[in-house]
């Protein structure tokens, strides 16, 4: 496509969708990542061309919650190898529990993807969560109760210095028992201080700005959220509220 013809494609795509040009930029991404990923000629007009793309979008989000997991953890690994390394080797870092709740790395990306698949959420469904953890970024990790290890409750994006990004359970909601989790988070937020190396805040600084220039963006393009609980809020505002800094 020319420059030309996307610009022309995300203009059609916003007046059907009544989505902001950044959003449909996004979901478009999402979908092109999604097609190949699943074995589709992303080369094909009919493909990343397709007329309508937020129910193309929808899905292939479907079809990727179908696929083996097995086989999607495979292929994520050759496109980021170092996941699962690094994944086990930041359990004895930012693994704590008391009596009610636990911090829990997954052993990698099999893990990470039954995780989203369990709790419905888009965790699986783009690369980006990959890149961040295969380049240091930030790290998924899971809070699970003592009383329920295995179960999936919430999921945690976090920074190297142990700063929580997101927390999320299913459909990417946050329900009234997070108040109580993130007296938690706090306490598992100065053992993790205790841990830290000269490099991991190193890598925290960059992650920060990062992050503060991930979130300048999206107030520049004031994008919304269209669906869902927090539908015709601003994306950056959300993510603001849901950030918790480690000032240990």
């Amino acid at each position: 496509m020319t420059a030309v013809q996307i610009y022309n494609y995300l203009q059609r795509q916003t007046e059907n969708s009544q989505e902001p040009v950044q959003q449909v930029l996004t979901t478009w991404r999402d979908y092109l990542s999604m097609a190949e990923r699943l074995g589709l000629d992303t080369n094909d007009e009919i493909v990343y061309r397709v007329k309508l793309l937020r129910q193309r979008h929808d899905e292939l989000v479907l079809r990727c919650k179908q696929m083996d997991r097995k086989k999607q953890a495979t292929e994520v690994l050759k496109d980021f190898p170092k996941v699962d390394r690094i994944c086990q080797s930041i359990k004895a870092k930012y693994e704590y529990a008391n009596d009610e709740y636990a911090v829990v790395a997954p052993n990698g990306v099999l893990d990470i993807i039954v995780e989203g698949d369990m709790l419905c959420h888009c965790l699986r469904g783009s690369d980006r969560y990959w890149d961040r953890i295969q380049t240091h970024e930030s790290y998924i990790l899971f809070l699970r109760r003592v009383s329920a290890p295995d179960t999936p409750y919430y999921t945690l994006e976090v920074e190297p210095d142990g700063t929580v990004r997101q927390k999320r359970t299913k459909f990417d909601r946050q329900e009234d028992d997070i108040e109580d989790a993130k007296k938690f988070l706090a306490e598992w937020q100065q053992v993790v201080a205790k841990r830290l190396t000269r490099g991991d805040r190193k890598k925290a600084e960059v992650s920060r700005v990062l992050r503060e220039q991930e979130f300048d963006q999206m107030r520049r393009d004031n994008v919304i959220i269209y669906t869902g609980s927090l539908a015709g809020r601003r994306l950056v505002d959300v993510l603001t509220a849901d950030l918790m800094e480690n000032a240990a």
